[in-house]
């Protein structure tokens, strides 16, 4: 187990909060506590920080690995707001909303519009596609139905659409496949990372509610592209370990939390893995449904029935290979997305980082992955080349460098129908402990935002509990 010691603190003595969980929402949950003045003590089970926005070394690859391509976008307030409270908003780069479709070579669907226009009217003129997409002239009248029904969903999601899947609710308004086969399937596969016929119509309508929400709240750049000009451990772990160590908050890595210490029905602790206990006047798990799930089965928390629903919730997967060429891709965007192939995105890693000193660096992910899943390394990336080989027919002739294999099972979690109900608030009945991660109630699908989110919901819970102030 590792230590990271506090600095002796002031001589007050203010409110103590445990945070379990060292992921992106325990993360932002202890860096926004700490930042109010309380102590603060991090208890992650594994040796490191980060969660699923974790990095890592790759042979023969300078600098870090993402474990796999993130994308978020402009409208991600709760995430930049965290970026700017660690100090990391400069190490964003920002882009053009992420359509980009290629469904050949040289046949890219993208924004088309003279850059020189006021942003609002680029974006919508360079959009136009998709109001008028290339598809059959006879589906044209269905795929304008379609895209109404999408936006009356999207103004206000109705509930009973938690009943039914995506794929159900296309067939019910009528969606023409050409529609769905050229941008509309896809779209739910990288929002949700989970099948049309997998996934919850309510859950992708209050995912387009979320994103026109916050576009017409005024923020011009709410539907661009940000991507991380530097790795993940570079833009999130690092320096949030930075400012928790500069506030004496203490960070414990390598232990695991085996319960939450009640008395009577309030949280007073945890109790690790190793035997010891730490006391706190508030706790906060920070952990993914399948880790609460076993402190419910083997601990205080089963005797509340409140937590039930969380061995409900399943998880879906990504799949990535890093592919490293002697020579680059000719893509017009920093992410293209790609037809009737296994590869569903193409990521430009190296132009993202502007780094190149190791080769050319492209992340190829699979959202939804099942197909792929349990395939060899071998065969995964022969079939990743395979797609690179069809739409970007001049990396038949490039040399690869070197390849990186990356399997996530448990990316995400599945939104199936019902997912909604499954969804627990930050604030629980037991007092003094809170929940965070982006399966909580944020009426966001996983992302990290809905991370974010979640941490910014229970540190309201936690204040409300305490008081505003910190002593």
């Amino acid at each position: 187990m590792a230590y990271h010691r506090r600095s002796e603190r002031p001589a007050d003595q203010a409110a103590h909060i445990v945070v379990v969980g060292g992921g992106l929402a325990g993360l932002a949950t202890s860096v926004w506590l700490a930042e109010r003045g309380f102590r603060i003590t991090l208890v992650e089970k594994r040796g490191r920080l980060g969660g699923r926005t974790m990095s890592f070394e790759v042979a023969g690859v300078q600098g870090l690995v993402d474990n796999g391509p993130h994308l978020f976008a402009g409208c991600y307030d709760a995430l930049l707001r965290y970026t700017g409270t660690i100090g990391t908003r400069d190490r964003l780069l920002w882009d053009a909303p992420p359509f980009a479709v290629r469904t050949g070579p040289d046949r890219l669907l993208t924004m088309r519009s003279p850059k020189w226009l006021p942003r609002r009217t680029h974006r919508v003129l360079g959009l136009a596609w998709l109001a008028w997409p290339p598809i059959p002239l006879r589906d044209r009248p269905a795929a304008v139905r379609t895209w109404l029904a999408l936006a009356a969903a999207a103004r206000k999601p109705r509930a009973e659409l938690d009943s039914v899947t995506v794929d159900r609710w296309f067939h019910r308004i009528g969606a023409p496949r050409s529609l769905r086969a050229l941008v509309l399937d896809q779209f739910v596969i990288g929002l949700l990372n989970e099948k049309p016929e997998r996934v919850s119509a309510y859950t992708f309508a209050q995912a387009l509610h979320f994103l026109t929400g916050r576009a017409l709240a005024g923020n011009p750049r709410a539907g661009d592209a940000v991507w991380p000009k530097v790795s993940l451990h570079e833009l999130f772990v690092a320096p949030a370990e930075r400012f928790l160590g500069d506030r004496h908050a203490e960070i414990r890595t390598g232990t695991g939390v085996s319960d939450v210490v009640l008395d009577g029905d309030c949280a007073t602790g945890v109790q690790l893995s190793d035997g010891r206990s730490i006391r706190a006047d508030a706790v906060v798990l920070a952990v993914p449904p399948w880790s609460l799930t076993t402190l419910i089965d083997n601990g205080n928390l089963g005797r509340f029935d409140e937590f039930a629903p969380v061995r409900k919730i399943d998880a879906a997967p990504i799949s990535s290979v890093y592919v490293w060429l002697d020579r680059p891709l000719r893509m017009r965007r920093l992410a293209e997305n790609l037809r009737d192939t296994t590869i569903e995105w193409v990521f430009d890693t190296g132009g993202m980082h502007g780094d190149t000193a190791d080769g050319h660096c492209y992340a190829l992910a699979v959202s939804a992955s099942y197909e792929v899943l349990h395939l060899k390394n071998a065969e995964f990336v022969s079939r990743a080349l395979q797609s690179l080989h069809k739409h970007y027919p001049d990396s038949i002739d490039a040399e690869v460098l070197r390849t990186h294999v990356i399997h996530q099972p448990r990316a995400t979690f599945s939104a199936q129908p019902g997912f909604e109900d499954l969804r627990l608030p930050q604030r629980t009945s037991i007092p003094g402990l809170f929940l965070a991660g982006d399966w909580t109630r944020t009426e966001l699908p996983s992302t990290m935002e809905a991370a974010a989110e979640s941490a910014s919901r229970a540190v309201e819970a936690v204040l409300a509990h305490l008081g505003t102030g910190a002593q």
